[in-house]
Parts: C-alpha cells; sequence; structure tokens
C-alpha cells in the first residue's frame, strides 16, 4: 500500500514539473527532497512516471532529457530501466529512433536513447552488474532498430566505458559476450550504409572485446589463421581514388524518387558526405546538375505527367530546403549562388530552355521551360541566393516574383487552421504550387493530422482527409518531407482504435467520417505500393492489418461469427427490402465491421441473384447505396473482389449476368452525384483501376459479344497509373527481356554503357543530354534474378573494363552507386526480436536480399575466392 502511495505522490509530482516548467537544477532539489520522503521507489514505475508525463503526440518535452539525467544522477532510475519502459511501449505502440517527421522536436524515444548515451559516456555506470544488465536490454533493441545511429552512439558509448573496458575482458562475461556479439554484428553491417565512421568504432569494440560466440581452442586458431590470410590478401589489394562520376548521383537520385519517395535527409546526405569527403562546392554543384538530370530524363522519356511534377517539385520545393544545410557551410569567396551559377552551365539547354527558346517550334522542352527560375526563386525565398542576382544567373528577365505571401513558417500555418480550419484546404492547394513553400505546408499538415488524431477530432479529420483524397498529386510533395509511413501511423491508429463520439446521435455521420479516413489510407497504401511486412506499420492483429489482408476476399457463411452472420443478414434486408438502409442498422454496426464484412455481402448476393433469389434490378437497386458517401470508400475493397470474380467467369457461366449489371451500377456513376462523393469514386477508381482494367480486359476478350464491358473500361483507363509501383509495366519488361542476347542481363549491361558514354561526351560538351534511365530496370533483374545473380552481372561489367583497360573507375562508381542507392525494400533482415512482438500471422519470409547484402556475402568469401580468381576477389575488395 505504501509503495502504490509513493507511486501515486511521485507521478503527480512529475507530472507537476512538466507543467509547471520548473528548470532542471531546481528538479534536482525537489528530487532530493522527495528521495529523502520515499526512499525505496521504484526505478521502472518512477521511469514509466517521467515517460508518460514527458511527451505529447510522441513528441518530447524539452525538460524530458534534463529531468531523465537528474533521476539518474540520483539513482532513482537505474541505468536499464528507460530501455525496459520504452521497449513496453514500442510493443504497445510502435515507435521510432529517428526524429518525427514534420517536426523539428525529436521523439521521446529519441531524446531518452540520447541522455542514456550522454550519461553513460560521463561513466555513470559504475558495477559490472549494471553493465550486463544493460547489454542485455540492448539486445532485442539492436535487432528492432538495426540502422539507427542514435541506438549505435549508445552501444558506443556503453563498449567505451571504462567498467566495460574491465568487465568485458573477465571470464564472468563469457555468456552475455555471445548473445550480445551476434547483435552487434548485424548492427555494424546495417549502420556500414548510412555512417561508416560509427560502424567502425562499433567494429574496433566487436575485435577489442572479442564480441562473438566463444569457439574451441582449436578452431580459434583455425579462425585466427583464416582471419590473418583474409586481412592479408585485403591489405594488398590497390584501391585507386574514386571517381564521383556525372552518372554516380544521376542514379542515385533516380532511385531515391523513382517511384516510391526514398529520399530521407539524414541517410542522404550521409551518402553525399562519403561521396564528396568534405568537397562542399563539389556536392552542391553536382546535386543541383543531377536535380535537373534526373528532370530532363522524366520528359525525354516521356515518362506521365505526375511523374514530371514530383520530380518538378522535388527540384524547386526540396532541393533548396536540403541545400540550406550545406549553405551554412560555406564560407567566402565560396556561395551557394557560385555552385548554381556552374551547375546552370552544364545543365541540358535542350531540356530547360530559355523563354526565347521556348517559342521555337522545332523545341522539345516547352514543359520544363519555367523549370530554372521556379528553382532561382525558391533558393532566393529560403535566403540562398540574393534576388537581384536571379536575372544574371538565369540570362533572362524573369518570368515571375517571388510569392506575395513571403516564406512561410510552420507555426504561423499550424496556427492559422487550428483558428480557421477552412485554412487547411487552401494550404493543401498550394501544395501544388512550385514556388519553394511546399515543405512548411507539409510539416505543417503532418502536425495538424496528428494533432487531429490524438485529440479524435474525426469530424475535422474528416475533411481533411477529403481534402487530400480530391487532390491525390499533393500526397507526392507530402513524401518528399516525410515517409508514407509516418502519414499512415496515426490514422491507422484512429481507425484500430476508433471511438464513436458521444455527441453524434445518428450513425451516418460515424460512417461517413470513418469511411473518410479509410479512403486516404487506402490512397496512401496503394500509390505508394506499401506491404505491412516489408513497411513495419501495422499491428499485425489490428483492423487496419486484417483490412489490407483480408477485406477484398469474400467468406464463406460457415466461416463467419454468429454475430457477422447477423449483421451479413441485417444488411442483406436493409439493401434488397423495403427498410432500407436505416440508423438502427448502423449504429449495431460498427463501421470496421461493416467494411471488413462487404465482399462477403457482395458475393452473397450476387449468389442469391445467380439463383433467382434476387432479381436484377433489385440487385442494382441496392448496390446503388454504395454511391452514397457513408458506403462509398467500402468499393475500394469491393471492386477488388468484383475484379477477382471475374476471373472466375467462363464463355459459358451465368456468373458474368449477374456480375456484370452490378459491376456497371457501381462504376458508371449517375450525373447527379454530388461532388464530394464524385472525389471520393475517382480516389477509389484509381486505387483498383489496375486489376479491374485487366478483368475487364479479359471479360471482353472471353464474352466478345457483350456491349457492357466496352463502357466500363472507358471509365477505369483514366485512372491507371496513379501507383507507384516498384514492378515495371509489362510493356517495359518485355521490351528488355526482348534485348538481343541475354534480356534483362543485356539491357542492364546496354544502361551502364549508356551512363558511361553519357560521363565521357559530357566532359567534352555542356549540350550532351542525359541517358534514357529508369531504376525499374534495376529493380526488375533484382526481383527476377536476384540479388546475387544481379550483383555478378554488375561485377563482370567492371571485370570487362579492366580487361580493356579503359574508365575502370568509372565503372566503378556507377556500379557502387548502383548497390549503394536506396533500396525499394528494407535490407533482408530477421524479424523484430522484442519477444512479445512476433506473431504467427505472418509466417512466410520476411525480405529479399539486396545487393548489399550479396555484396556483404561475397566480402565475407573473398579470400576464398582469390584461390582462384584473384582479379575478382580484388573487385569485390575494393
Amino acid at each position: 500500500m505504501a509503495q502504490d502511495q509513493a507511486a501515486s505522490q511521485w507521478r503527480t509530482f512529475i507530472q507537476a514539473c512538466f507543467l509547471r516548467r520548473v528548470p532542471s537544477d531546481q528538479f534536482a532539489d525537489l528530487v532530493q527532497a522527495l528521495k529523502a520522503d520515499h526512499p525505496t521507489l521504484s526505478s521502472e514505475k518512477s521511469t514509466q512516471a517521467l515517460f508518460d508525463a514527458g511527451h505529447q503526440n510522441g513528441l518530447a518535452d524539452p525538460r524530458l532529457a534534463g529531468y531523465l539525467e537528474v533521476l539518474l544522477d540520483f539513482n532513482i532510475i537505474e541505468i536499464d530501466s528507460p530501455l525496459a519502459v520504452l521497449q513496453s511501449s514500442i510493443q504497445q505502440h510502435g515507435a521510432t529512433l529517428d526524429e518525427v517527421e514534420g517536426s523539428t522536436r525529436p521523439s521521446v524515444h529519441t531524446v531518452m536513447v540520447q541522455s542514456l548515451a550522454r550519461k553513460i559516456a560521463a561513466e555513470i555506470i559504475e558495477e559490472d552488474r549494471e553493465l550486463f544488465t544493460l547489454l542485455h536490454r540492448l539486445v532485442p533493441w539492436i535487432n528492432y532498430y538495426p540502422s539507427s545511429m542514435t541506438l549505435g552512439f549508445l552501444v558506443s558509448a556503453t563498449l567505451g566505458c571504462f567498467v566495460a573496458q574491465r568487465a568485458l575482458l573477465s571470464p564472468k562475461a563469457k555468456k552475455i559476450k555471445a548473445s550480445f556479439g551476434q547483435s552487434l554484428t548485424l548492427l555494424i553491417n546495417n549502420l556500414s550504409q548510412v555512417n561508416i565512421q560509427l560502424a567502425n568504432t562499433l567494429a574496433y569494440w566487436q575485435k577489442h572485446y572479442q564480441l562473438h560466440d566463444e569457439l574451441s581452442a582449436e578452431s580459434m586458431d583455425l579462425l585466427n589463421n583464416v582471419e590473418l590470410e583474409a586481412l592479408s590478401f585485403q591489405e594488398g589489394v590497390i584501391d585507386n581514388m574514386p571517381v564521383n562520376s556525372r552518372s554516380g548521383l544521376y542514379i542515385y537520385l533516380n532511385a531515391a524518387l523513382s517511384e516510391r519517395p526514398l529520399f530521407d535527409d539524414m541517410t542522404v546526405m550521409s551518402y553525399l558526405n562519403m561521396r564528396y569527403k568534405g568537397e562542399i562546392a563539389s556536392l552542391t554543384t553536382e546535386l543541383i546538375l543531377a536535380s535537373f538530370d534526373i528532370l530532363a530524363n522524366a520528359m525525354y522519356r516521356n515518362e506521365p505527367s505526375h511523374t514530371i511534377t514530383r520530380l518538378r517539385s522535388f527540384l524547386v520545393n526540396k532541393l533548396p530546403n536540403f541545400l540550406s544545410n550545406y549553405a551554412v557551410m560555406m564560407f567566402p569567396p565560396l556561395s551557394i549562388e557560385t555552385c548554381i551559377s556552374q551547375a546552370l552551365l552544364r545543365i541540358d539547354p535542350a531540356a530547360f530552355p530559355s523563354f526565347s527558346q521556348m517559342f521555337d517550334p522545332l523545341g522539345k522542352g516547352g514543359i520544363l521551360s519555367e523549370a530554372r527560375q521556379e528553382f532561382l526563386f525558391a533558393c532566393a525565398l529560403h535566403q540562398l541566393i540574393p534576388e537581384g542576382s536571379i536575372e544574371g544567373l538565369l540570362g533572362d528577365v524573369p518570368m515571375q516574383s517571388l510569392p506575395a505571401g513571403g516564406r512561410y513558417a510552420r507555426n504561423e500555418l499550424v496556427a492559422q487552421c487550428t483558428s480557421n480550419p477552412t485554412r487547411i484546404e487552401e494550404l493543401i492547394g498550394e501544395l501544388e504550387n512550385m514556388e519553394g513553400n511546399a515543405g512548411e505546408i507539409a510539416g505543417a499538415m503532418i502536425e495538424i493530422m496528428t494533432t487531429l488524431c490524438s485529440n479524435n477530432d474525426t469530424l475535422t479529420l474528416k475533411c481533411f482527409c477529403n481534402c487530400l483524397v480530391r487532390k491525390p498529386a499533393t500526397l507526392d510533395t507530402i513524401t518528399l518531407f516525410c515517409s508514407p509511413q509516418t502519414l499512415l501511423q496515426p490514422l491507422c491508429g484512429i481507425l484500430d482504435n476508433w471511438q464513436d463520439q458521444e455527441d453524434q446521435g445518428e450513425s451516418q455521420p460515424v460512417y461517413d467520417e470513418f469511411g473518410s479516413i479509410l479512403l486516404l489510407v487506402s490512397m496512401i497504401w496503394h500509390r505508394f505500393d506499401l506491404d505491412e511486412i516489408a513497411d513495419g506499420i501495422l499491428d499485425p492483429n489490428s483492423f487496419t492489418a486484417q483490412y489490407f489482408r483480408s477485406a477484398s476476399r469474400s467468406r464463406q457463411t460457415q466461416e463467419l461469427t454468429k454475430r457477422e452472420s447477423e449483421l451479413l443478414g441485417d444488411w442483406i434486408r436493409g439493401l434488397f427490402e423495403t427498410e432500407g438502409i436505416n440508423d438502427e442498422l448502423m449504429s449495431t454496426c460498427k463501421p470496421a465491421e461493416f467494411h471488413l464484412l462487404v465482399t462477403t455481402l457482395f458475393d452473397q448476393s450476387i449468389k442469391a441473384c445467380q439463383a433467382g433469389v434476387l432479381a436484377v434490378e433489385t440487385l442494382k437497386g441496392g448496390f446503388e447505396y454504395f454511391l452514397g458517401s457513408f458506403l462509398l470508400p467500402s468499393l475500394a475493397a469491393g471492386l477488388v473482389w468484383f475484379a477477382n470474380r471475374i476471373w472466375e467467369t467462363k464463355e459459358s457461366s451465368d456468373l458474368i449476368d449477374s456480375l456484370m449489371p452490378a459491376l456497371q451500377t457501381l462504376l458508371l456513376r449517375p450525373s447527379s452525384m454530388s461532388p464530394d462523393p464524385s472525389a471520393m469514386h475517382s480516389a477509389v477508381l484509381a486505387i483498383v483501376a489496375e486489376p479491374l482494367d485487366a478483368a475487364l480486359t479479359h471479360a471482353q476478350r472471353v464474352h466478345n459479344l457483350r456491349v457492357d464491358i466496352s463502357p466500363m473500361l472507358d471509365v477505369v483507363k483514366p485512372h491507371m497509373q496513379k501507383h507507384r509501383h516498384r514492378a515495371a509495366a509489362l510493356q517495359e519488361l518485355e521490351t528488355w527481356a526482348s534485348t538481343p542476347k541475354k534480356g534483362l542481363e543485356s539491357a542492364l549491361k546496354s544502361m551502364i554503357h549508356a551512363l558511361m558514354r553519357w560521363n565521357i561526351a559530357s566532359a567534352n560538351s555542356t549540350d550532351m543530354s542525359p541517358p534514357s534511365y529508369t531504376h525499374r530496370l534495376l529493380l526488375q533483374t533484382l526481383q527476377i534474378l536476384g540479388a546475387h545473380a544481379t550483383l555478378k552481372i554488375l561485377i563482370d561489367e567492371i571485370m570487362a573494363q579492366m580487361e580493356s583497360g579503359d574508365y575502370v573507375d568509372m565503372t566503378f562508381d556507377i556500379v557502387v552507386t548502383m548497390i549503394l542507392a536506396p533500396p525499394q525494400q528494407q535490407p533482408g533482415i530477421p524479424p523484430p526480436a522484442f519477444p512479445h512482438q512476433s506473431s504467427p500471422v505472418y509466417p512466410h519470409q520476411y525480405n529479399r536480399l539486396t545487393l548489399r547484402d550479396a555484396l556483404h556475402t561475397q566480402f565475407a568469401e573473398a579470400n576464398e575466392l582469390s584461390k582462384t580468381d584473384t582479379a575478382r576477389a580484388s573487385v569485390v575488395i575494393r
């Protein structure tokens, strides 16, 4: 009882300190007094109280770090307790060890881990027991966040402390060294891709402490001999100075922006710093140049307009914001303006003509004629260059000016939207502008959405979601500044934990709000081709996970629970009998239950029509309810079900006679449909267009006498190509596969040769257009041939250049960039190692091997390879 009272008083005390903004030094005095009254406070309960009070919506309170360090100093919180509490939070809600995107404040998890690292570096650990407990706690963390630099710094501080240097070399550390060493290897391998210096530091400590499984003396001797032999060979490999070719950054940016947005600022900065080794001028100039190159390439390849718009938005809205990171590192005479001037001299004038050239009837670059001045004005907006220098850099009189509202500030935008929610729609519309303000708008929208979800303000959230659904292209701009996961997590959270508002008397508004949020989630999910396993977004047992896993598949009636069977009967009566869809029906069936039941409802309705129990006109009349805004989002799953059923029809099948009238009712929207449902309907069609188009095309071939299929295809086709697929289109794949000699292999080698020719030609000419390049070719080769076979192709190309003696270093740069380019899937790592995170829901494999994984494997085998093929082993080592 006394412990509970002490914990309650402690929690109240912590909350009051945060509320009153007590400085850390005063907090320390108060803690000392409280500790005297309650000397036996529980470490984990104290940490939990601090965690609960120290964050809002996952963002850390600025006082949190100071308070935590005070409590560690007083030994009220033991060194491993923060990790235990945070682990529990992750298991329940998920979390990130990166900065919360769309916010300048880091996450609560990041702050607490960083505070631990600082205190450990200050030698707060005094006993071996504390160290061993901490290392034990770190094992699941490493397995869960194998690429986290924040966690890497904590591990580095732990291994570098004085107690570690004593305890880990003692015999009693044998057991923890074996278990921790396995996880440390995983951390080093992943960090080597994002922060080579940190990875090298950890590798040093691993070797120093011999953090690996204990081997027998005989095995250890053999291992040492092999290791010495391998090290001797590696030391003998001569590596030339790396060449930073124009193609290298061109490949990297194409990969980062090709389909799914993968331009993470910290990852890209780490790569650029590694590539240019402090040469800020070259880095900045070539980054600007590569940004123009990928835009020109998209135009020459006749990529869809939404792809060109996305790359143009990157150039204007994202790049100046990103360049601000390097502007502070430049000192006179070096400046961003100089770098821009040098880059503009080298861009393709045919793709980016001046205003006088844009009226040339033979010119091809009219659609990009304004890109240069848009970029320059955005740079001026971000104060990278003075506005007065734009005319000189442009070589022409500019035709635009800085935006009338100047540079936006996110906090001001949030305040405007909070006081006037109609401002949200205006700002979402401005995301399409090429002015340089999109970053601040995107950050404000993320913060507003997160706040609305946290406050369970579903009415305003519905309006927010509908605005984005009406302008799906704005999602491409937002995801230049945050990941799709950042958008999805709060939205999925509110759907998974849906709470009806007490003051809502009717149920239809509840369906409206739930459906609008679900439709936006579905749009993001399908637009960026996400995967619930590889992208680690969803709790496997949540509604959203069930929805994306099975909502488009109907179930047999015997598979339904008693409640589901009752609800299904109620909906069938409501749709097809006289009583209609009423509030009583919707109040007894939660929106989540309905959306998981809708395809079974379609299935039973079609079967009833087939059996003659339900007339076709009655079926069509009932399905018209689904064109109302409160049920329309359910068609995202329902129309996929229709597409799947169409594939089951045969020439003599009577199923088609029931499917087509029903599908026609759902696809051919009436002219009287109001704007909001009409926008929802278009959003649904964008989600289902590809499977529906393929199914209807198949049906048209099988049932060639039917005249009702063609009008439906006409409705579906305008909504094609709205996804950011990792896979190539069938036509592209057929072209590559038909390349003479070896199909995909030959196509990939031809692309490498084109990149090499461009490098050589562009060095002597300022008007060399970039070669036709799509990162989809490399991804498709990986998908079909596998990582090891694809890596063999790349190494073979280097070997061929070594034999000819030409441009070897340039080929190395092209191949290495392809290997290091942002992967469209996560590396092939084991599932999360937190014991309660594992789930039998996902029995199949996690991720395919990446090129990096394959290279790591070959590097480990390079010594053995050197005995039969020294040249190839040397290439692998380099």
